[in-house]
Formats: C-alpha cells, sequence, structure tokens
C-alpha cells in the first residue's frame, strides 16, 4: 500500500516540531515531502531526534478523527493559500468546508463584561446572517465570539464557527474551554491548528496563529483591543493579506479600546452594528432582518411577540407585563434589538 504524501509530511512536521521555518527549509531541499522525510531520516543534514514511522504517525492521527490538509490538496481552505506564509499544511477536526463566508471576530482576553455581550450579539447576528465565525478559543473575546455563534446555530439559524488553536488538536487550550471546543464540534463547526498532534502552545504560536484566524476569512472585526493586545497583531496579518477590518469603538478613556481606536484611525472600518458589517458586503437590511429574526433569542422572541400584538408602541414597562421577563433582562434585549433593527424606539414606546 502506498503511503501518501500528507502522510510523510506529517512526519516531517513531528521530527521538526512543528516549526514553519525548518520545515520550509527542508521542503526547499527535497523535491517533495517523500524525499523530506527520507532526508530527515538519512541524510543527516538536519539536527533532528528520532523520525517517526510515517503509517505509525498518520495512523494515530486518523484514529483522533483528525485529518490533514496539505497546501496543494482541493480542501485546503482557499483564502488560506493567499496569505503570505501559508502553512504547508492544517489539521483540522470537524467541517471545514467552504460553504459560507467566513469573518474573525476577536479581541481581548481581559475583556470586559460588555465587551464579551458586544463580541457575542455581532457573532451571533452575523452567523444566523450566513457568516461562519472564525476565532482563537481564548478567554474574553474569543470565547464569546464562538459562544455567540453557537446561539445562531441551536436556533436553527447559524452558518458555522472556526476555532484555531496554537497547539496540537490532541489538547485543547485552554483546557476551561474544552467544553466550548466540544460544542463547537457537535455543532458540525472545526477546530484547526498548523501543529502535528503532541506539539504545546508555547507564547510564540499565539501570534503564529493569529495569521491563520485572519488568513481564514475574508474579513476581520476586533472587539476591544488594548495597546498590547494580540488582536492587534490579527489586525496587522489582515491589513497585509488585504481582508477587510472592522473595529468596534469604544469609550476614549477605557484602555481597552487605545489600540482599536488607532486601529480606526489607520483606516480601519468603524462597526457599531452587524448590520454595519453586511453593508460592507451588500447584504441588504431585508436579508439580514429575516436571518436575525430566525435567530433570535428565546428572550428576543417573547419581546418580538408582544410588539407584534401590540396595535400600539409599547412603554419598557408593558412590554415587561407582557413578555414576563425581569426588568434587566428586558432592557438588555431591547439594546441587542435595536442593534439588529428589529425594532425602532419612538417618543410613546417601541414597535417592530
Amino acid at each position: 500500500m502506498d503511503i501518501p504524501e500528507s502522510a510523510y509530511y506529517n512526519a516531517v512536521a513531528i521530527t521538526l516540531g512543528g516549526d514553519y521555518r525548518r520545515i520550509k527549509k527542508a521542503r526547499g531541499v527535497f523535491a517533495d515531502w517523500r524525499g523530506a522525510y527520507h532526508g530527515l531520516r538519512d541524510s543527516g543534514l538536519f539536527e533532528t531526534p528520532s523520525v517517526p514511522d510515517p503509517e505509525e504517525a498518520f495512523d494515530l492521527m486518523r484514529r483522533a478523527e483528525i485529518q490533514l490538509l496539505l497546501q496543494e490538496d482541493a480542501a485546503f481552505p482557499p483564502y488560506l493559500r493567499e496569505i503570505p506564509h501559508t502553512p504547508f499544511g492544517i489539521y483540522v477536526r470537524g467541517n471545514i468546508k467552504e460553504e459560507t463566508p467566513r469573518i474573525s471576530v476577536v479581541g481581548t482576553r481581559r475583556a470586559t463584561a460588555e465587551g464579551k455581550l458586544i463580541a457575542s450579539q455581532f457573532a451571533r447576528e452575523l452567523c444566523a446572517a450566513g457568516f461562519t465565525i472564525v476565532s482563537g478559543l481564548a478567554f474574553g473575546i474569543d470565547a464569546a465570539a464562538h459562544t455567540g455563534a453557537l446561539a445562531a446555530i441551536e436556533a436553527g439559524a447559524g452558518a458555522n464557527t472556526i476555532a484555531v488553536l496554537a497547539g496540537g488538536l490532541n489538547a485543547i487550550y485552554p483546557g476551561t474551554n474544552e467544553r466550548l471546543a466540544r460544542k463547537i464540534l457537535a455543532s458540525g463547526g472545526a477546530i484547526v491548528s498548523e501543529y502535528p498532534l503532541g506539539e504545546p502552545p508555547y507564547p510564540g504560536r499565539f501570534i503564529e496563529r493569529n495569521r491563520m484566524v485572519s488568513g481564514l476569512s475574508q474579513g476581520v472585526l476586533i472587539v476591544e483591543a488594548p495597546e498590547r493586545s494580540g488582536a492587534l497583531a490579527t489586525a496587522r496579518f489582515a491589513f497585509e493579506q488585504s481582508r477587510d477590518l472592522f473595529v468596534v469603538p469604544g469609550p476614549i478613556t477605557h484602555s481597552n479600546f487605545k489600540g482599536s481606536h488607532a486601529l480606526i484611525r489607520q483606516g480601519a472600518e468603524l462597526a457599531t452594528c452587524a448590520q454595519d458589517i453586511l453593508d460592507a458586503y451588500g447584504i441588504t437590511r431585508k436579508e439580514a432582518h429575516a436571518a436575525a429574526a430566525q435567530g433570535a433569542s428565546p428572550e428576543e422572541t417573547l419581546i418580538l411577540s408582544a410588539l407584534r400584538n401590540s396595535r400600539r408602541p409599547l412603554s419598557v414597562d408593558k412590554i415587561i407585563e407582557a413578555a414576563k421577563l425581569e426588568p434587566r433582562i428586558v432592557n438588555q434585549n431591547l439594546s441587542f434589538l435595536l442593534m439588529k433593527r428589529l425594532i425602532k424606539e419612538s417618543g410613546t414606546g417601541y414597535t417592530i
């Protein structure tokens, strides 16, 4: 039985610790991955530890339900193939088919509660409107973005969500987000990495990971980026890769928005609601309205129902009474519905 080229690549990647530069050097010396593997094993040109058996290592990967896509494979993401320093191969658990447009939603790990709500809401609305949401599964904004996308999917109106990791797919980092990773896979999404099994998420790899987060998408949305945020590296990659860059503004006195506002000054597009992004891609309000309405949360659905059943605008108190929800929940979801432009506010109350 012939050993596939991807098995030789996997063995090379394991041998060289997933190091892009060393892998590139090996590929430059030899004609193909089979040659690179035998060269590493036999030539002594590289100082390496023991070289794994390609069939055994590949079988271990497949038993973990992980597929390996090489750059030249038809299923390799087209957007990712366009970027500088394209990964030679990516490891995938789940579904990464190029069926929908993609947008990355990223920001600081030390996000405010409001920032996480904003990220979740943007992701939910964009996912409901047909976008796959890409992020890095980190604490803060990343996790909120995946969670928002999952809410749209669970409501039956979402596209997909993809998490990009900075280490091998056999171990989720951070470990506290393992449950979220399982939900992504169960929803039909994917977890992706350029690193082989067993490779830990070393600090420098998060920057390398960020080029894939932006590279997998048509555009990037930044929510809360301080001056020294990894999200700014993702924004820089987006500029280099000619991706659309959107930024949510915030209070000028809050440190979490210093990097965000700098990006806006540099030419990023300001986004105050998901429709701003949909407008940029030519998705009409009518199309987004229908998609967003389908992806409404249970609380939003109760409020919309109360408004539809009323012949006149309703005050907040009347909505609380009709929807039988707590005042805090009503006020929060009215804000979300206004952002979605599913309702409007007048001097006498709220209407559809």
